[in-house]
């Protein structure tokens, strides 16, 4: 059975995609399966708790990024992408690092997908992306849609530019939006994240500044991770787009410690 899912950056439609993912998480593997049900669950506490206890809200917000990240890391291993043993999901930094790369991939690909459609087949289980033609500037474009054959399997390409440069292009720009000055601080700040919010420091009690739009753009990452691992997992062979992902991991996994 397929369903239609638009416009996934809105309030109504990432409802809408939540629950398409409740229905597709069965025919995952356990391994899958039960982070997408943590996430989702996490997720759904995060927003009861808002209003009368904002620190386990928040807490609940940012495990579920980390749930829907060890749900991808585990899918890459699960489809033995090279590198894919260098991935820790138990360590808070390679989760905090995939959501990093994620972001920063997000944010090349948004002038493509400023306007796009999700398919979602539970019978597979397969996510497929439509792009209106109207993205790129085609007159009436609004009609027609491209639908590529695997979401995950193209590149973005300057000329002269390598696809590994891009990332690293992307990297930068996130870590600069976010007010640090590399992509290491940032890592470091998110998986540190969870700690600020229960524990008292030398100087004051623990305290949360979250907002509802701060849960809602965790809630909107942790789909995001969703919906990537499954598209990772509906084909068995390498994707070009994981593939250059892996490698913008791995370049930045090399300035942070080593798991303990």
């Amino acid at each position: 059975m397929l369903q239609d899912v638009t416009n996934t950056s809105q309030e109504s439609e990432i409802e809408r995609v939540e629950q398409a993912l409740r229905r597709l998480q069965v025919k995952l593997p356990g391994v899958l399966r039960y982070r997408f049900e943590s996430t989702l669950d996490h997720l759904d506490r995060a927003f009861t708790l808002f209003e009368i206890d904002r620190e386990m809200a928040s807490f609940r917000a940012i495990t579920a990024e980390e749930e829907a990240a060890t749900a991808l890391i585990r899918c890459i291993q699960l489809r033995r992408y090279n590198f894919s043993n260098k991935f820790n999901p138990r360590h808070h930094q390679h989760k905090a690092a995939v959501m990093a790369c994620v972001m920063a991939v997000g944010s090349t690909l948004q002038p493509m997908l400023k306007n796009f459609q999700l398919i979602f087949d539970f019978s597979l289980p397969r996510i497929d992306l439509q792009v209106p033609l109207s993205n790129f500037g085609v007159a009436g474009g609004d009609k027609y849609a491209l639908q590529f054959v695997e979401p995950l399997d193209l590149v973005h390409t300057r000329e002269g530019i390598s696809e590994t440069e891009l990332f690293d292009d992307a990297l930068r720009g996130l870590a600069e939006r976010s007010k640090f000055e590399h992509i290491k601080g940032l890592v470091s700040a998110q998986a540190n994240a969870r700690n600020t919010l229960l524990y008292a420091s030398d100087s004051a009690p623990p305290v949360s500044n979250a907002t509802l739009e701060i849960l809602k753009g965790r809630r909107n990452r942790a789909v995001a991770l969703l919906i990537l691992t499954v598209m990772i997992w509906q084909k068995k062979e390498e994707q070009a787009l994981v593939r250059h992902a892996i490698l913008a991991f791995l370049g930045v996994m090399s300035k942070l410690p080593e798991p303990n």
